[in-house]
């Protein structure tokens, strides 16, 4: 092993280093699971836990891609997330950026995601932002959309929701067609 690393391009399915934890999640393949919390922290846990350990059975690793409105390199430091993709939604521009306006860029990365990975997750952190920045509807759409693509591939998609941001009416549509975590 070199002390120099040369830089490659970057690829939504590379994998992070195995760690000698075991999985403690059982998020099944093809499933969407939201997470009622605010800030979050278990929806980022079982995310980690799943990139950083093999899947048993002699499978290998679980590729991940993040989507989060928290900026990319705190997400990397805290979680330690070396090969993972981390996309920031944000109104800046910039690599791995997505604005939160844009979410046919979004859905087409996620959905493009979940078709080319045979076993991976995503984790789509900033549900309230996608929907401050839009209508509610456009952004259910999406996530709907994403959601059928999830359950004909091996992908998981983990949506952390902040309850407080949703009338019960819109809670109960973002949570229609998914697994509840706790």
């Amino acid at each position: 092993m070199s002390l120099f690393f040369k830089k490659s391009k970057s690829r939504l399915s590379q994998k992070e280093p195995r760690l000698s934890v075991s999985r403690k999640y059982d998020l099944r393949p093809g499933r969407s699971y939201i997470v009622q919390e605010s800030p979050p922290h278990m929806s980022f846990d079982a995310f980690v836990n799943i990139v950083s350990t093999n899947a048993g059975a002699g499978k290998g690793k679980t590729a991940g891609l993040a989507v989060t409105r928290q900026h990319p390199e705190l997400i990397k430091e805290k979680y330690g997330l070396e090969e993972t993709p981390v996309y920031w939604l944000a109104t800046r521009t910039g690599d791995k950026v997505i604005s939160p306006t844009n979410l046919g860029i979004l859905a087409h990365m996620l959905v493009k995601f979940a078709e080319d990975t045979d076993d991976g997750i995503i984790i789509l952190d900033g549900i309230e932002y996608l929907v401050s920045n839009n209508d509610f509807t456009k952004v259910l759409r999406m996530v709907d959309q994403v959601n059928d693509h999830i359950s004909q591939s091996g992908c998981r998609l983990i949506l952390p929701v902040d309850s407080r941001a949703f009338d019960q009416k819109e809670l109960a549509l973002l949570m229609r067609n998914m697994d509840k975590l706790a």
